[in-house]
C-alpha cells in the first residue's frame, strides 16, 4: 500500500516538472505580417494556401515576412489491373518556399503525397480530386505555420 502511494506521488512528481509542450500550441503565435510576393505552379492550390497564410498574418505586426513560393501538382498512376484499366492514382505536391524576413532568406520544400482510387463517375472523381487539393494544401500551410511559429 505505501508502495503505491509512493509511486503515484513519484510520477505526479515526475510529470509536473517535465517540460512538455504540445506541438501546435505555437501555431497561432505568429507575430509576422506575411506578405506572399509571388506565387507559379497550380494555381487552385496556390490561391488556397495563399488564403490560409493571409488569414494567420498579423496585420499590425513591424515584422514583415516576405514569402514566394512555387507549387508542382502531379496526379500519378500507381496501380492498374490485369486489362491495364488504371484502378489506382497518386496526387502528389511539392510546394518550395522563399522566405525573407529581415536580412536573410530561407529556402525549403514541403511534399505531399495521397492514394486514392479511381471512380466509375468523372464528376465524383473530379470532385474528390478537389477535396483532395484542398487537403493537401491545408496541410502544407499547416506545416508553413509550424515552422515560422518554431523559428
Amino acid at each position: 500500500m505505501l508502495k503505491k502511494i509512493s509511486f503515484i506521488i513519484l510520477l505526479l512528481n515526475l510529470l509536473n516538472h517535465c517540460d512538455y509542450k504540445p506541438v501546435y500550441s505555437q501555431q497561432n503565435k505568429i507575430d509576422y505580417k506575411i506578405v506572399i510576393t509571388s506565387f507559379t505552379g497550380d494555381k487552385e492550390i496556390n490561391n488556397l494556401i495563399s488564403s490560409i497564410l493571409k488569414r494567420n498574418s498579423k496585420i499590425n505586426s513591424n515584422k514583415i515576412l516576405n514569402i514566394s513560393f512555387d507549387t508542382k501538382y502531379m496526379k500519378n498512376v500507381m496501380a492498374r489491373n490485369t486489362t491495364g484499366t488504371i484502378t489506382d492514382y497518386q496526387a502528389n505536391v511539392i510546394t518550395e518556399f522563399t522566405i525573407e524576413k529581415e536580412n536573410n532568406s530561407e529556402n525549403f520544400s514541403v511534399n505531399e503525397k495521397f492514394n486514392f482510387q479511381k471512380m466509375t463517375d468523372k464528376y465524383e472523381e473530379k470532385n474528390y480530386e478537389q477535396t483532395i487539393k484542398k487537403n493537401l494544401a491545408n496541410s502544407i500551410s499547416q506545416k508553413l505555420i509550424l515552422r515560422l511559429a518554431v523559428n
